[in-house]
């Protein structure tokens, strides 16, 4: 994410720079839907197997998801409209902006909202999850209307919709893959060999694009286990503030890509792309252990964080 967010040149694929335009444009084929696979690893972990009750799992992802929501959808709005002139995308203060940035998302002044608000959708489908992974039959009819939704996507963007109805059959393949265990099978060397080479082949010649998102998304799920039985701390400095690098990084990195196109000299982007993963993903984190230092729960639950509790 945080690599997929750098586009230091504001074009996407730049041709001037090769290198950045690959990397770009392999992420970008699965790591959204990667991000929905765990998401639905993860509720089936905390809630699913759990088996939370429904009041209780909104309650959490309005406390988790909601909040932050609004607290960022505000403050960007604000903040752009004090920059209006540098913006790509400007936006103005009216009831008008405020309101579709709920009913149609993805026009919320900071962009990265529509996949809180896709995720959120996402968890008021709880009953079905829990309800079909009682009946291997009832599994399969929810897995073929998620691949359904998925190949004939809906075409509105009320609520997200469209993106819920791409991102469900990964958000529910996530669930599936934690209940029956799959990742033991994903420790195997033989098998991160295999998928790193079908992640090659996917990424060098056109393939459907589900079955290029799965293959992105098994190979970093094997190479993530790999480098974890190897290097077990290799991602403990911002594992634990990952909501917080999604909510925050776009942010710094915005302006290292401002900073970039005010120099104008090709010269500066390799530091400067370094640059951008630094801030990316260091610069949250300090926030982030500011705010759990000042023990203001509401300022917590703005940035995601959880509670301090008495």
């Amino acid at each position: 994410m945080v690599i997929g967010h750098i586009t230091l040149s504001n074009t996407f694929h730049d041709p001037n720079y090769p290198i950045a335009s690959c990397i770009e444009g392999a992420i970008y084929t699965f790591h959204m839907p990667l991000f929905m696979f765990i998401s639905g690893m993860l509720f089936y972990y905390t809630k699913i197997s759990r088996d939370k009750s429904f009041p209780i799992v909104i309650r959490d992802k309005v406390k988790r998801l909601g909040i932050p929501f609004l607290f960022f959808t505000f403050s960007t709005l604000l903040l752009k409209y004090m920059f209006n002139p540098f913006m790509r995308r400007p936006v103005e203060l009216s009831w008008e902006q405020v309101i579709n940035c709920f009913i149609y998302p993805e026009s919320n002044p900071l962009g990265e909202m529509w996949f809180v608000a896709t995720l959120f959708i996402l968890f008021l489908f709880y009953p079905i999850y829990r309800i079909s992974l009682k009946r291997n039959m009832l599994i399969l009819l929810v897995a073929v209307g998620a691949i359904f939704l998925n190949i004939f996507r809906l075409q509105t963007p009320l609520f997200c919709l469209s993106n819920v109805s791409y991102m469900l059959v990964f958000f529910y393949a996530g669930i599936l893959f934690f209940k029956y265990e799959l990742y033991r099978l994903f420790q195997n060397k033989v098998l991160f060999s295999v998928l790193l080479i079908a992640f090659m082949l996917v990424n060098a010649w056109p393939v459907f694009a589900l079955i290029k998102a799965f293959v992105g998304i098994l190979f970093s799920l094997a190479l993530c286990l790999q480098l974890a039985f190897y290097f077990p701390r290799l991602f403990s400095s911002f594992r634990e503030y990952t909501f917080q690098i999604f909510l925050t990084g776009i942010f710094f990195q915005i302006a290292v890509r401002f900073l970039y196109l005010r120099l104008n000299n090709e010269w500066y982007f390799s530091p400067l792309y370094i640059t951008s993963i630094l801030v990316g993903l260091y610069l949250p984190i300090a926030i982030s252990k500011i705010v759990e230092r000042l023990h203001w729960n509401w300022l917590l639950l703005c940035f995601g964080l959880p509670e301090k509790r008495n």
